[in-house]
């Protein structure tokens, strides 16, 4: 089980309210940076799952570009519909001027059992 930080962005490069995205341990992670602290979520909505660093973040809560469900950046928690679930929240340190993300590997995504293949 891999559960190494991976750095994920310097410091200094997202500003208070701002959020950014990028994969650790290979998964899509949305960073925000809300009252001075680093939060990190998975980057999927649970409803549609469209990409949540295309939505809007306002203070504590980032919005779905598609549907409008929000979720809690602290905890990954539904705070309005239509999504009825909550997303994957993920350890975040800060060290030597780096955010660094921790996604284990029972984090990534189930592989689908049928589909195409590759």
């Amino acid at each position: 089980m891999s559960t190494t930080p991976q750095v994920l962005i310097p410091i200094a490069a997202l500003g208070e309210g701002e959020m950014t995205s990028g994969t650790v341990n290979g998964v899509d992670v949305l960073l925000c940076q809300v009252e001075g602290q680093f939060y990190a979520m998975q980057d999927q909505c649970s409803h549609a799952r469209q990409k949540l660093s295309s939505g809007r973040l306002r203070g504590f809560d980032v919005s779905c570009p598609l549907h409008g469900a929000r979720f809690d950046v602290r905890t990954g928690a539904c705070l309005a519909g239509p999504a009825t679930r909550p997303v994957k929240t993920y350890p975040v340190t800060l060290e030597a001027g780096k955010v660094q993300v921790t996604v284990t590997d029972q984090d990534k995504p189930a592989k689908p059992k049928y589909g195409p293949f590759v």
